[in-house]
């Protein structure tokens, strides 16, 4: 996993909540069964893991995990509209999203990851910017976005 400069705590996520987060995702999605988080997206947040940041020379990296509220981001800002088959798992702190690419079908908990903005998101190549292959390689890319 990427070392991080500061890891903001708060209240872990229980078995429930994170159950109830995968329910709401899974409905979205038209899933017949809960939508499969990435196992290292549920280990952080089962943790209390809110936010994470690296601070380099020339980059600031964060991460505010979305959590529980995945599922109201995801309405809030019309994914199924404007980005179908993207999941919201985190901020960036400057207006964009990370969101897993759940297009192609699997429920397995291993999606690539996209960032976009949330003012222009979509799949149009000028909309979103792939970072990393799953979750896992976006936690140990230090240079992502």
């Amino acid at each position: 996993m990427m070392q991080f400069d500061q890891v903001i705590r708060g209240a872990a996520a229980t078995p429930a909540e994170l159950a109830a987060v995968r329910a709401a995702l899974a409905e979205r999605l038209g899933l017949p069964e809960p939508f499969v988080l990435p196992p290292g997206l549920a280990e952080l947040l089962s943790s209390g893991v809110q936010a994470c940041i690296r601070e380099t020379e020339d980059d600031h990296v964060e991460f505010g995990w979305l959590g529980a509220d995945s599922a109201a981001y995801y309405d809030d800002y019309q994914f199924a509209a404007y980005m179908p088959g993207a999941v919201p798992i985190a901020l960036d702190g400057g207006g964009g999203f990370y969101v897993l690419d759940v297009r192609g079908g699997r429920n397995d908990g291993d999606h690539p990851v996209v960032w976009s903005h949330a003012g222009s998101l979509g799949w149009d190549v000028d909309d979103h910017r792939p970072v990393a292959p799953d979750f896992a390689s976006l936690l140990a890319n230090p240079h992502v976005v």
